[in-house]
């Protein structure tokens, strides 16, 4: 069997490889208590953490208007799921030169317009981007206590869309793992421990806070165009017991340098994406994948203010974001 379906299997065979976690200890744990803490039809989960006073305390902490950028270009290569996820696509659908004879053939345009105009395919989850709520289940269930069956159509998801993620301007925090290690980058399929955070953190001499984006840094930005396979099937992140410790704090969103923010493959054979299910789902806490977070490990800027803004797409599961840390 080839093709895209194999492509496919073959991805999920890697995913699935067995490491030592009990499989019904992990799954137990993932389907545990729902925190919502925002009642059962809110869709914006952490988001409801942004308020005035905690912009302008973002805001205040910026004394030099620098500008660091946070997002990967989203381009041809990017990585991406095969049988999951399409490639990245871009093709023009008008050229300046057959438009400005288009526009003088039919228009009587005189003055040589021409347009510039394309169309791509891609998913929401290429490059950069930021995961709605609505885009994991636990079984049936979606954030918020929604049935997967009564919100999700061919047309999108109606509860926990992309549309109903707030903009984000919050003060973030860099969790430099690899750096903490003594390493460029983890090895792929290290498994980011509570005691990693710990650690980090106290190096850095900063802490996470309720409202706090949180970045880790495991080293993967140069995996993103360099080696896109491997991006994908095997780095380091996140293990369940490190984004229960996040969750704990109350954080407004979670972010990495990886393609899936938890560690490629899995803790366990038949458990997948417990992380994604656990902040998403149980936690209502925003996840952004394939940040760009080398400049700020290597300056050691450790603490700054994050701006990312979702576009809209009404009923999309996630959006492209240009995120960028302000000093």
């Amino acid at each position: 069997m080839t093709g895209p379906s194999s492509n496919r299997w073959l991805f999920v065979c890697v995913v699935l490889c067995l490491l030592s976690v009990s499989p019904r200890a992990l799954a137990q744990d993932v389907a545990g208590p729902r925190e919502w803490g925002w009642g059962s039809g809110d869709q914006r989960g952490a988001g409801n953490l942004i308020t005035a006073e905690g912009v302008l305390r973002a805001l205040s902490q910026v004394t030099e208007g620098e500008i660091i950028e946070l997002s990967h270009e989203i381009a041809a290569g990017a990585p991406f799921i095969p049988g999951l996820q399409p490639e990245y696509e871009l093709h023009m659908y008008l050229t300046s030169g057959l438009s400005s004879e288009m526009f003088a053939r039919d228009m009587g345009a005189t003055n040589g317009t021409g347009v510039n105009m394309e169309q791509v395919q891609m998913t929401m989850h290429v490059g950069t981007h930021l995961d709605a709520l609505g885009h994991i289940s636990i079984g049936d269930t979606l954030y918020g206590g929604a049935s997967g069956e009564q919100v999700v159509s061919e047309t999108g998801v109606n509860h926990g869309g992309i549309e109903s993620a707030p903009p984000f301007i919050a003060r973030a925090v860099l969790i430099d793992v690899a750096g903490y290690k003594g390493v460029e980058r983890l090895e792929p399929g290290y498994a980011i421990q509570p005691s990693d955070l710990e650690g980090a953190l106290r190096t850095e001499g900063v802490n996470v806070a309720e409202g706090t984006i949180v970045l880790i840094h495991t080293g993967s930005d140069d995996t993103f165009l360099n080696d896109p396979v491997g991006h994908v099937e095997s780095s380091a992140g996140l293990s369940l017991a490190a984004a229960r410790w996040l969750s704990s704090r109350r954080v407004l969103a979670v972010g990495a340098d990886n393609h899936a923010l938890e560690v490629q493959p899995g803790e366990v054979a038949d458990v997948l994406f417990p992380v994604h299910q656990h902040l998403l789902v149980n936690q209502g806490i925003y996840i952004v994948e394939n940040m760009k977070l080398d400049e700020l490990a290597a300056r050691e800027i450790y603490e700054s203010t994050v701006i990312m803004l979702p576009a809209k797409f009404k009923g999309a599961t996630g959006s492209p974001v240009r995120a960028i840390a302000l000093r």
